[in-house]
């Protein structure tokens, strides 16, 4: 079978499975108990989320960067990307929101599943051109493989997030069109320009942004998925009860957790997974 066809097939099997993992929580959603299914899998995400960013970018970006700088450039630049997604999402998105619901009574959808979303996609991108740069078969087939691994669980835990922050049908199948189509598209940028990232410069680019989404995914696995699904009752007690007050019907009266040790094995099952991914990758 020549190069072109495996990178062909690899295309269509990973955008196969970028769909099929963003469908399944929205299916979940239509059922009657879909909100407590959608809440297992947003802990599930959460450990997806850091053990991706702990195990698999971080690393990836140090030893990208090694050969830029003796620095610990990756930590620095994991750092950066936990404080500018805690800029944008908890003071520059928390201001407009309150002045929105201020001036309109009501909250717009919050931003991290499309900063996510952005995070996510230019990965893909990146994951795409080095399998089309790929010239040889076997090599080609082991990175389709680990890409392949790494799509289903990330569109699963992308398009739960993006379900959980109150994303509306039009924005959820956008994110998920998106998302499925970056790694294709990549794979046909890297198979056209063969010699398009080489060299230190080659490092630079890829290792910086591996860093910064490694720090992106801990910001979002920790303060936004974990922090939501494993929150105190009396936290939640208030986020209803504020809700209220503004007259919106999106949060849910809040009930005790029986589900809270099985939210935390999840967790440990996300992360789990990825760090088997690890022996392998």
């Amino acid at each position: 079978m020549s190069i072109l066809s495996i990178k062909i097939i690899a295309a269509l099997a990973i955008l196969g499975v970028g769909i099929v993992g963003g469908l399944i929580p929205l299916l979940a959603a239509r059922r009657q108990a879909g909100r407590r299914y959608l809440s297992l899998g947003n802990a599930l995400a959460g450990g997806i989320f850091l053990g991706a960013g702990f195990i698999h970018l971080l690393p990836e970006a140090a030893e990208a960067l090694e050969e830029v700088a003796e620095y610990p450039l990756a930590a620095l630049l994991a750092a950066l990307g936990v404080g500018v997604l805690l800029l944008i999402d908890r003071v520059v998105f928390e201001s407009s929101r309150a002045q929105g619901s201020e001036q309109a009574g009501g909250a717009g959808q919050p931003i991290y599943p499309i900063v996510l979303l952005v995070v996510l996609s230019i990965h893909s991108v990146i994951a795409g051109i080095a399998l089309g740069l790929e010239p040889e078969v076997a090599a080609s087939v082991l990175v389709m493989v680990g890409i392949l691994f790494h799509k289903g669980s990330a569109a699963f835990a992308l398009m739960v997030s993006a379900h959980s922050s109150g994303a509306d049908k039009a924005r959820l199948r956008l994110i998920l069109t998106v998302f499925v189509l970056m790694t294709p598209l990549g794979i046909l940028l890297g198979t056209v320009a063969a010699n398009m990232l080489e060299g230190p410069a080659a490092s630079l680019i890829e290792g910086s942004f591996n860093a910064l989404a490694a720090g992106t995914f801990i910001y979002v696995a920790i303060l936004d998925v974990i922090d939501a699904e494993m929150s105190r009752f009396d936290d939640r007690l208030a986020r209803f009860v504020s809700s209220a007050l503004k007259g919106e019907d999106d949060v849910a009266m809040p009930v005790r957790d029986t589900d809270r040790i099985l939210k935390f094995l999840l967790v440990l099952a996300g992360l789990g997974s990825m760090a088997i991914l690890g022996i392998w990758m």
